[in-house]
């Protein structure tokens, strides 16, 4: 019996792959761009106090919205409504929102609220003010302010993301078992027949009975997630409505295709009755068929919202490839080739076992190549600027740091795997092999969370306190609190350079300007006491980076200027 062996290193030739890789991602790498649409401009703007009536309400967008799921309720002083409910996209300009306004509205401050679905899948929904004439306080819609550019979904969310996973999942196991029969990862000594590997079968039927129901299930839940109604709400007339005119739907009817066709495929590739030639055409049917399902998950998400729209899906693609094929080998390992090996004459089940792990090993190079380059690549792209602190700041970030903190560990653990196989000694790979194996259905579970989370979303932080000192010495300290969307507290403490308080100010102003969106300038006037700490109750519409000026003016008519920048989370 011959044995192929090979001496599997490090060597230069893998490490200039690598770097090489990384090199062309730099190279082609696109201008950065979060995730999730957001306005960039409103008009009426928030806040823009109107001398009469607008005909009609526009909100333009960073990206294109779909044309399902979509609605702009506005709510003038008295409550009543004010919109004429005359709502659309624009069919020229898909990233406009738009809504007419009924005749003869009287002055006072009006709430408008909306809801949308982004390019990339993902609700959306938000809430601002305007004023025509005199401002009323707060109407009836206030009460309900969320995040301009938040996404709805609640715990809708993480069952989507569940499904999501058990895709994941079951993908991985078939193309990474296929990979294993195909790529003859096991010695032509263990088997003959590729298709003969006991256990493939078995597993092969249990991944796509799980990633099958997961596709079915994801319509249904998808639709609740879009439109944001309750489950009492479902009809099959609001499951039509995101089949047609939702990206998620049309991509749906085409893995159900592959759903139907990946069963024929599965069953031809084990008919004994047919040639061996055949089945193993077949099977390599089944390898496209999961390619391509693959790539429809590379279709939706963040990838469908980015500039470069193209290089982004096929970089997630190749990403998803990557993890596909290192988890579900690692599967197929585990699995099949222990009672191949027990076939075998003891002389040589283990030099022909640790063969199997060196051929195994050689091709998680590239994948581990793979999910590095295109891994930074997709990072750059959907985390905002600057791309390091957005890392440490928001929900995304903080899960794609588990993710990559996991990927580590996998990465070690297949390090170790590769001396020993290298070595050929001590007994078989299995506790260690199922704790890699665990990791990755780990970072599976986390790819899947993250396909659901907004980038652009900053992490809750709590509320805001700095100090600023002016040219005179005075320090100025703003504190905003709970620093949320929706009513906050903004306190303004001002001391002389000696620490004695200024308690005699005139005018106390902020000016609030959010640094992600052209929303105009929003004012607080707080008013003025003698006490030296000066404090008022408003909102703040939108989560993100805001800058906020603050002018005080004395009775001496001298002024202290400070600018701070705070990141206001949702509640």
């Amino acid at each position: 019996m011959i044995l192929t062996s090979f001496t599997l290193k490090w060597g230069k030739r893998h490490w200039a792959l690598v770097t090489s890789l990384l090199l062309v991602c730099c190279l082609v790498m696109p201008q950065w761009a979060s995730a999730h649409a957001y306005i960039v401009k409103a008009s009426p703007g928030e806040n823009e106090i109107l001398v009469t009536a607008p005909e009609r309400l526009t909100l333009e967008f960073n990206e294109s919205l779909q044309t399902a799921f979509y609605d702009i309720k506005i709510t003038g002083p008295d409550g009543t409504q004010a919109d004429d409910g005359t709502v659309q996209i624009d069919a020229d300009r898909p990233h406009i929102l738009e809504t007419g306004l009924r005749a003869g509205l009287g002055n006072g401050t009006y709430a408008v609220n909306w809801k949308a679905v982004s390019a990339d899948g993902h609700p959306i929904q938000g809430a601002y003010v305007f004023h025509i004439g005199e401002p009323s306080g707060s109407p009836a819609g206030l009460s309900d302010l969320t995040s301009g550019s938040g996404s709805t979904g609640g715990p809708l969310k993480w069952i989507v993301s569940l499904t999501d996973w058990i895709q994941y999942l079951g993908l991985s196991v078939i193309l990474g078992t296929l990979a294993f029969l195909l790529l003859r990862i096991a010695p032509t000594s263990m088997t003959r027949e590729p298709m003969d590997v006991p256990g493939s079968y078995k597993l092969l039927w249990i991944s796509y009975a799980a990633a099958s129901f997961a596709a079915l299930v994801s319509l249904p839940l998808n639709t609740l997630y879009e439109s944001g109604v309750a489950l009492s709400e479902l009809s099959w007339a609001l499951i039509g409505s995101a089949l047609k005119l939702t990206s998620f739907g049309q991509i749906w009817m085409l893995q159900i295709l592959i759903v139907m066709l990946l069963a024929v495929t599965i069953l031809s590739g084990y008919d004994r009755d047919r040639s061996i030639r055949a089945r193993i055409w077949s099977s390599y049917g089944s390898l496209v068929l999961v390619l391509g399902w693959l790539f429809t998950h590379a279709m939706t998400g963040h990838p469908a919202a980015a500039d470069q729209r193209a290089l982004a899906i096929a970089m997630d693609f190749v990403h998803l490839i990557g993890a596909a094929f290192w988890i579900g080998a690692l599967t197929a390992m585990a699995i099949c080739l222990p009672p191949l090996a027990d076939k075998l004459p003891s002389k040589v089940r283990g030099e022909v076992y640790w063969t199997a792990i060196r051929r195994f090993t050689a091709w998680g190079i590239g994948a581990v190549a793979a999910l590095v380059a295109t891994g930074i690549y997709s990072s750059l792209i959907i985390l905002p600027a600057p791309v390091l602190t957005s890392l440490f700041t928001t929900a995304y970030g903080l899960v794609l740091i588990g993710k990559i903190v996991l990927l580590i560990v996998m990465v070690l653990f297949a390090w170790r795997h590769a001396r020993l196989a290298r070595a050929a000694t001590g007994s078989r790979l299995s506790g260690s092999l199922k704790a890699e194996l665990a990791t990755g259905a780990v970072i599976l579970a986390l790819a899947a969370v993250l396909t659901h989370l907004s980038p652009g979303q900053p992490a809750a932080v709590g509320p805001y306190q700095e100090t600023k000192t002016t040219e005179d010495g005075s320090s100025i300290t703003l504190q905003v609190s709970p620093n949320v969307t929706g009513e906050n507290q903004f306190e303004v403490d001002v001391k002389r350079a000696d620490g004695s308080i200024i308690n005699d100010l005139e005018q106390i102003t902020l000016s609030l300007t959010h640094l992600d969106m052209d929303m105009g300038i929003y004012e607080i006037t707080i008013p003025k006491n003698d006490t030296g700490v000066y404090k008022a109750e408003d909102y703040i519409s939108m989560p993100g980076r805001w800058n906020i000026k603050v002018h005080l003016l004395t009775k001496t008519l001298d002024a202290l200027d400070a600018e701070f920048e705070i990141d206001t989370a949702k509640p």
